[in-house]
């Protein structure tokens, strides 16, 4: 309303009223009146200098009881030479008055605005893109050539021509010498006909008004060879971070963009992905990633990592699994050093990308295998995430399958909306002038929880793994600690019976007999301590109750190639085709001897590979400094030996009376009822050692130790034998 009066006073003050930005409002209340206490200090109010004019306020009450109108006139010297000097100050004071109101209006609504985001629950909009890059979305690439209705023999064909290359590596056909002989005259007319949906002026656009209906908090484009022109399109909302591909002859690579009204970006780092050496000895690179850590503007939530990246080509070709491998277990690397590096260790992780695998699973077993048996330190990203279910996302004349993802940590982030993929008629493929990719957009909506949430479902876990028989996501050290201290409620470092009592009813775990005391009478002096809280953990969690075991059997089919069972021989070769290129032989051999295989034993079958890998190592655990074998391959002593025997007979008992305590109920009937999904099955009648032999993550590979205890039958309320020899 005061703009026309803002620049007339600042025309008389010597100012841009555009350079004077006001902190008070749009209005810029406070900083007229204090232009014109200037001009009534120097120049004299209601005076000519200069040959300006000298402006007149005139005040009308039309825009309610709060605020006045101000209009600015111009008036002539002699007009404004007769005003009052008294009826300029008060109207000055007026003025400032207003000032002061407003001011104080902004003041609160600032903290109300503050307090909504102090209490409102984050959100963040995720979407992952894969924009088919413009030198590569030309309809006479091998994998499209629509229009030409061929055979998949016709196809294959056409990619051994495509692929031929001289003795330089230089491509020795290109369009339409690989289609010639293959593809009619007719064929080769209608591909280039149809190539208009392709062409990148057209996409281009289209590809934009997709990224901006959808509306993403953070964006992750892939393909992305144009960031010049995404970067400008949408640098009115989104700041941008990118990093290409390698190869010169790569144009694309993988960008991230984030709403900078919510997001201030911490820390980026772009790597390639060493795939292995080609016959000169040099590393071949061909694929990239980039990992961003964004904070949020408003309040004192974790950072977040989002992870955008694009793996190896074609995800029928099994050979390229092995790549598409070493290039997750590259990921996981570089994502431990970069979260460790900068304190985010605990942060919440979102992983964007065109995995171009069929099966997410397979290459998250076999990539976990490799850091299980390593016995590196690793993120627990590897062990815990979370794929969101969509629809295929490529669909072509030469695959239809989804492989493009978003994955994220299910213990830290909920998911409340997942945004449709398109259905499309039989036979409709894409690109074409509806969707400008070859790939459908994934769009995800999380919503982080709270610290309090996260705290009970850790503890929560804990409960369900050393009293319940569900499967669940293992806990590193650092969950442990946290789900300790939720159930040690007076902090004196031990867990008591109105500790545990306090703790379940908050976890709304309503037992129908008093499994508190049971529990309890498992521990020395019925009070649980830290380490025998973490003990407990360990010895109740074996394979068959990790919750991913089957990425671990989708690990072992690709190693067996589908046999039940593989020879030691073929499992090293297989280690090292798989491993990065930056491990020795004396390392994967070292991998070997962690299996820990029975002396004479040549062949794994998939449950003693599943037990074995579990048994390796944990997702918070660098076993490298316990190894017996240093890089150089010489045996060296190992410091966890003494702790073996310091601690085996403890462990050993724990693990008895814990197998008890189980054995006394009454097999298959569930004995307790807990809403909210907390149902906890206990289960009699087992014979010792049916839940497979526990793992030690603290001493791997150790025989595990038992702690004197008791442990009371609810049925007779009798003592329960101590049975020393369950192993």
């Amino acid at each position: 309303k005061l703009s026309s009066c803002g620049g007339a006073l600042s025309a008389r003050a010597g100012h841009s009223f555009a350079q004077r930005p006001v902190r008070g409002g749009p209005f810029g209340l406070c900083w007229i009146a204090a232009v014109w206490r200037r001009m009534g200090n120097t120049a004299g109010l209601g005076r000519r200098r200069n040959g300006d004019l000298v402006q007149a306020v005139k005040t009308t009450d039309d825009c309610g009881p709060d605020t006045k109108q101000h209009e600015v006139t111009r008036a002539s010297p002699t007009a404004a030479e007769h005003v009052p000097r008294e009826q300029l100050d008060a109207r000055m004071r007026g003025l400032e008055e207003l000032c002061d109101r407003q001011a104080s209006k902004l003041r609160q609504m600032e903290l109300a605005l503050a307090c909504v985001q102090r209490d409102s629950r984050r959100t963040v909009k995720v979407l992952q893109y894969n924009i088919l890059a413009s030198y590569l979305g030309l309809n006479t690439q091998p994998w499209f050539l629509y229009g030409a209705d061929i055979s998949s023999e016709d196809r294959e064909k056409i990619f051994a021509k495509y692929f031929e290359r001289d003795a330089n590596g230089v491509p020795k056909n290109s369009w339409p010498a690989y289609a010639e002989g293959i593809l009619t005259k007719e064929q080769i007319e209608e591909v280039v006909r149809q190539d208009e949906a392709f062409k990148w002026n057209n996409r281009k656009v289209r590809l934009l008004e997709v990224i901006q209906d959808l509306d993403a908090d953070v964006i992750s484009l892939v393909e992305l060879d144009h960031p010049d022109y995404f970067r400008q399109c949408l640098s009115g909302e989104w700041d941008m971070a990118f990093h290409k591909r390698p190869r010169k002859a790569s144009l694309d690579g993988c960008g991230v963009f984030w709403r900078r009204s919510k997001f201030n970006m911490l820390a980026q780092q772009g790597f390639d992905f060493a795939d292995g050496n080609d016959d000169t000895g040099r590393v071949k690179r061909d694929r990239s990633c980039l990992m961003v850590l964004l904070q949020w503007r408003f309040g004192t939530a974790a950072p977040l990592v989002i992870v955008s990246t694009h793996l190896a080509k074609d995800p029928d070709d099994r050979s390229q699994t092995a790549v598409r491998v070493r290039q997750v277990t590259q990921i996981m690397e570089n994502l431990t050093e970069f979260t460790t590096e900068h304190g985010a260790g605990d942060a919440p992780v979102v992983l964007c990308g065109d995995l171009n695998a069929r099966h997410f699973g397979e290459i998250r077993g076999i990539a976990r295998t490799v850091w299980q048996v390593t016995g590196s330190q690793l993120h627990k990203f590897l062990w815990s995430a979370t794929d969101v279910p969509t629809g295929p996302t490529s669909i072509t004349n030469a695959r239809q399958c989804r492989i493009d993802a978003v994955q994220y940590l299910s213990n830290q982030m909920e998911v409340l909306e997942v945004v449709p993929v398109p259905r499309l008629p039989r036979g409709e493929v894409i690109p074409s002038l509806s969707h400008p990719s070859d790939h459908f957009p994934v769009c995800v909506k999380f919503r982080l929880k709270d610290s309090y949430q996260m705290h009970r479902e850790l503890a929560r876990a804990w409960l369900e793994c050393v009293a319940g028989r569900e499967k669940l996501h293992p806990l590193t050290r650092n969950e442990l600690r946290t789900a300790f201290e939720f159930f040690d409620r007076d902090r004196s470092d031990h867990i008591h019976r109105h500790d545990l009592e306090e703790a379940c009813l908050e976890l709304q775990c309503n037992f129908h007999f008093d499994i508190q005391q049971c529990l309890l009478d498992c521990f020395p002096d019925q009070q649980i301590s830290y380490d025998n809280f973490i003990r407990a953990y360990e010895v109740r969690l074996n394979h068959e109750r990790i919750r991913c075991i089957g990425e671990l059997e989708y690990a072992f089919q690709y190693f067996s190639g589908g046999a039940q069972a593989i020879p030691l021989e073929k499992l090293e070769e297989a280690f090292r085709e798989i491993t990065p290129i930056s491990f020795s032989d004396v390392e994967v051999k070292e991998m070997l001897m962690r299996l820990d295989l029975p002396f004479g034993q040549d062949n794994v079958d998939v449950r003693s590979f599943c037990e074995v890998v579990c048994k390796a190592s944990f997702p918070h655990r660098d076993r490298r400094k316990f190894s017996k074998v240093g890089l150089s391959g010489s045996m060296q002593p190992s410091i966890s030996d003494g702790y073996h025997q310091r601690t085996r007979a403890s462990t050993k008992e724990l693990c008895t009376r814990l197998n008890q305590m189980h054995q006394s109920f009454q097999i298959g009937s569930p004995t307790s009822s807990v809403e909210n999904s907390c149902s906890f099955k206990l289960y009699a009648n087992e014979q010792p050692g049916a839940v497979g032999q526990p793992f030690c993550p603290q001493s791997p590979g150790s025989v595990h130790d038992i702690i004197d205890g008791r442990c009371v039958s609810p049925n007779s309320r009798r003592l329960l034998p101590t049975n020393p020899t369950v192993e």
